[in-house]
């Protein structure tokens, strides 16, 4: 039965409100009324007509892990600083952490920018490591369960599902007997009679969880790969931000196989650092799902709207995907275009997000390793046992940087001064039509050379989109919800994606005019472009999710 409001257990936690609910039980935020100080209180409820000999043994499993948990000190782990049983329900009292769910804020904002992912990766691995030294799995790594706090800390909480582990025990034995989220769950973790987890099944979750965080959508679930290896697009396919080195990692925290992926949270942290050449598999390759030229759409007329020439800009981008979708299957790293078609937003670090200054700078390309030498001697056919990883080797610590082709006028000097944060020009700048509407919080841009549009809010973060508008479509997008005028809803491309992606329409809010045509000058580089519009005003477009203005 679910607590009621102001009731009091042990004569010490008085239930304030109810946080969340699953399947096992409730969170409940509570107030100890012995230290004046919030606690979360954590409810777990034995499944029903449990068998009164194996109900006994999960309460004395639950005790063992609850003194174990209990004692457990990490800056990135929720601290559990008491547990007891009441009217058959058993409780964990754990330190209330404010903050926002990761899930709430993948929900809101889509794909984040690798740099802040990056920094909470390292935390949670932090957190993950300590927890397998001390004999304690999490089992149930996922973005509900971890908690961004306002100071841009990542906290991972909820040890519903948590066990001691005894690496030569090849049984598992749980307080409270769970397979996880499926989208974040390893295979062996549904095997529910005598499967065997470990620390590498919380290497596969979290692996999962930054996914998730990067791709803006999660996995697929374990059981759908093995019906369709084909099943897990890679990141970089998804988002093109995202770094090679950062995918190659990620893809390996994800193999079905416990042997296949990092045997450690550590060796896992230092890949995604870039201290460790990750070799990929060399049936990856194989698993790229092929893309498909898709059929031109009908050219657009220049007196209808300024959106325009994209016959042959879908060529192109076709090109462009398949070499970026080569080039992440065999982990290179290489000169790409930026603004590539997204089947879902790619958002930068949530507006106003905190990101810490001591968060630690990622290498943006990682270093080329020479591949072998292909020979004529067919593959072998896919056999169901899997290769051993190649031990992993430390990348030398200092790599000469390669010399950058030389930038003229009009963005020399500016480039000169953010060379390090932009890399080098993938072309020449260029005149390009662009499309220019204002909001509330923000501004978008849409470009005809390559029929993107940007998403510029007003706090200094920014998302690339492809555009989904398409000529026949209507004119307004979401009559059911907006004014069908211009401004305040905006029209056709721009409408699209502001209708189509909640975040950027909280984000920016209602149009404050029409959108505006005129010819622009571009220029692309490797992390990120140069835009000036008409006006000579100059803004800087950068490949970790943020923009300024000059």
């Amino acid at each position: 039965m679910p607590l009621a409001a102001g009731q009091i257990l042990q004569d010490r936690y008085r239930f304030v409100s109810l946080l969340g609910r699953g399947g096992m039980g409730a969170v409940y935020r509570a107030w100890d009324t012995r230290l004046n100080a919030p606690v979360a209180l954590k409810e777990m409820v034995p499944q029903a007509n449990l068998d009164p000999h194996l109900l006994a043994q999960l309460r004395w499993q639950f005790q063992q892990e609850a003194t174990v948990l209990a004692h457990l000190r990490h800056a990135h782990l929720v601290r559990v600083t008491d547990f007891f049983e009441e009217a058959g329900n058993a409780y964990l009292v754990m330190n209330f952490v404010e903050g926002e769910s990761l899930a709430d804020c993948l929900k809101r904002e889509g794909a984040l920018a690798e740099k802040q992912v990056l920094a909470w990766a390292e935390q949670l691995l932090d957190a993950l490591a300590y927890c397998h030294s001390q004999g304690v799995l999490h089992r149930d790594v996922k973005p509900q369960n971890v908690i961004i706090c306002p100071d841009g800390r990542a906290m991972l909480v909820d040890f519903g599902l948590a066990k001691l582990w005894d690496p030569h025990d090849s049984r598992t034995q749980t307080a409270m007997r769970g397979m996880g989220t499926p989208e974040y769950a390893p295979p062996e973790q549904y095997d529910v009679g005598v499967g065997h987890t470990d620390h590498r099944s919380d290497v596969y979750s979290l692996g999962a969880t930054l996914y998730h965080a990067l791709a803006g959508r999660p996995p697929p679930t374990a059981t759908q790969r093995i019906v369709n290896p084909a099943a897990l697009v890679p990141l970089r396919a998804l988002n093109p931000w995202v770094s090679p080195y950062v995918e190659t990692a990620l893809m390996r925290a994800l193999e079905l196989q416990p042997e296949a992926r990092f045997q450690s949270a550590a060796e896992m942290s230092g890949a995604l650092k870039g201290r460790l050449h990750v070799t990929p598999l060399l049936q990856r390759a194989t698993s790229v799902p092929a893309l498909a030229k898709p059929p031109s759409p009908p050219t657009r007329r220049l007196t209808s709207r300024p959106w325009i020439g994209l016959a042959a800009g879908a060529a192109v981008l076709v090109v462009v995907v398949l070499v970026g979708v080569i080039l992440a299957a065999v982990g290179l790293s290489g000169t790409w275009r930026h603004f590539l078609p997204l089947p879902g937003p790619a958002s930068a670090t949530p507006p106003g997000k905190y990101v810490p200054e001591n968060a630690p700078a990622v290498a943006d390309t990682p270093t080329p390793v020479p591949l072998p030498t292909p020979t004529s001697t067919p593959l072998p056919s896919p056999q169901p046992t899997l290769t051993p990883w190649p031990t992993s080797t430390l990348l030398p610590t200092e790599t000469p940087t390669p010399a950058c082709p030389a930038v003229s006028d009009p963005f020399a000097n500016i480039w000169q001064g953010v060379r390090e944060r932009l890399g080098c020009a993938v072309n020449q700048s260029h005149t390009t039509w662009m499309a220019e509407e204002h909001f509330e919080r923000g501004l978008m841009f849409w470009r005809e050379d390559t029929d993107s549009l940007s998403v510029l809010y007003n706090k200094g973060a920014w998302a690339a989109y492809s555009d989904i508008w398409r000529e026949g479509d209507p004119d307004y997008s979401c009559p059911d919800s907006a004014p069908t005028e211009s401004p305040p809803t905006p029209l056709r491309g721009f409408g699209k994606i502001w209708c189509t992606y909640e975040p950027v329409r909280s984000g920016l809010g209602w149009a404050t005019d029409g959108e505006r045509g005129y010819y622009a000058t571009a220029q692309d580089f490797e992390r990120g472009s140069i835009v000036r519009t008409d006006g000579g005003t100059t803004y800087l477009l950068y490949g970790d999710g943020w923009w300024e203005q000059r």
